[in-house]
């Protein structure tokens, strides 16, 4: 399977890959973009803003991070890295279920992994709009604290 999740600091939370690889299967189809590999790295706040701050010359705290690392014309092979405490904080916000919030940042990071941006209101509201379909149209648990 070409994703893979590397969680060495959440041990208690499990993740259904196979549910994962459908979504963003769904998601490279309707884009029509192929994929080799994505790699989902949970994080804590703090590597995720240290990463900001080296990579975008920003210093705040972010919920994730997208790394392309293909060569032009190539299939998709990137890295998104979450911070999972702020996703967790984000449910809790936005008054949203972890499993929806946790679908809505892998789906946002692909999303900047195919070149989508939200840099603009504009940009950010089709995004999200995008992310809403995705959302939607995947049913199911793909997060689960044990």
């Amino acid at each position: 399977m070409p994703i893979q999740i590397i969680n060495q600091k959440f041990l208690n939370y499990k993740f259904n890959e196979s549910k994962i690889f459908k979504i963003l299967d769904t998601l490279f189809k309707n884009e029509k973009k192929q994929f080799e590999l994505v790699n989902i790295i949970l994080q804590d706040d703090d590597f995720l803003k240290n990463l900001k701050n080296i990579y975008f010359n920003q210093n705040v705290y972010t919920d994730v991070i997208s790394f392309n690392l293909e060569d032009s014309g190539s299939p998709i092979d990137g890295e998104i890295y979450i911070s999972l405490p702020r996703v967790i904080d984000n449910a809790n916000k936005y008054n949203s279920n972890l499993n929806d919030e946790f679908k809505r940042i892998i789906i946002h990071g692909v999303l900047h992994l195919i070149g989508y941006n939200d840099k603009t209101a504009r940009d950010k509201k089709h995004m999200t709009n995008l992310e809403n379909k995705y959302i939607n149209n995947n049913p199911g648990v793909i997060i689960t604290y044990e």
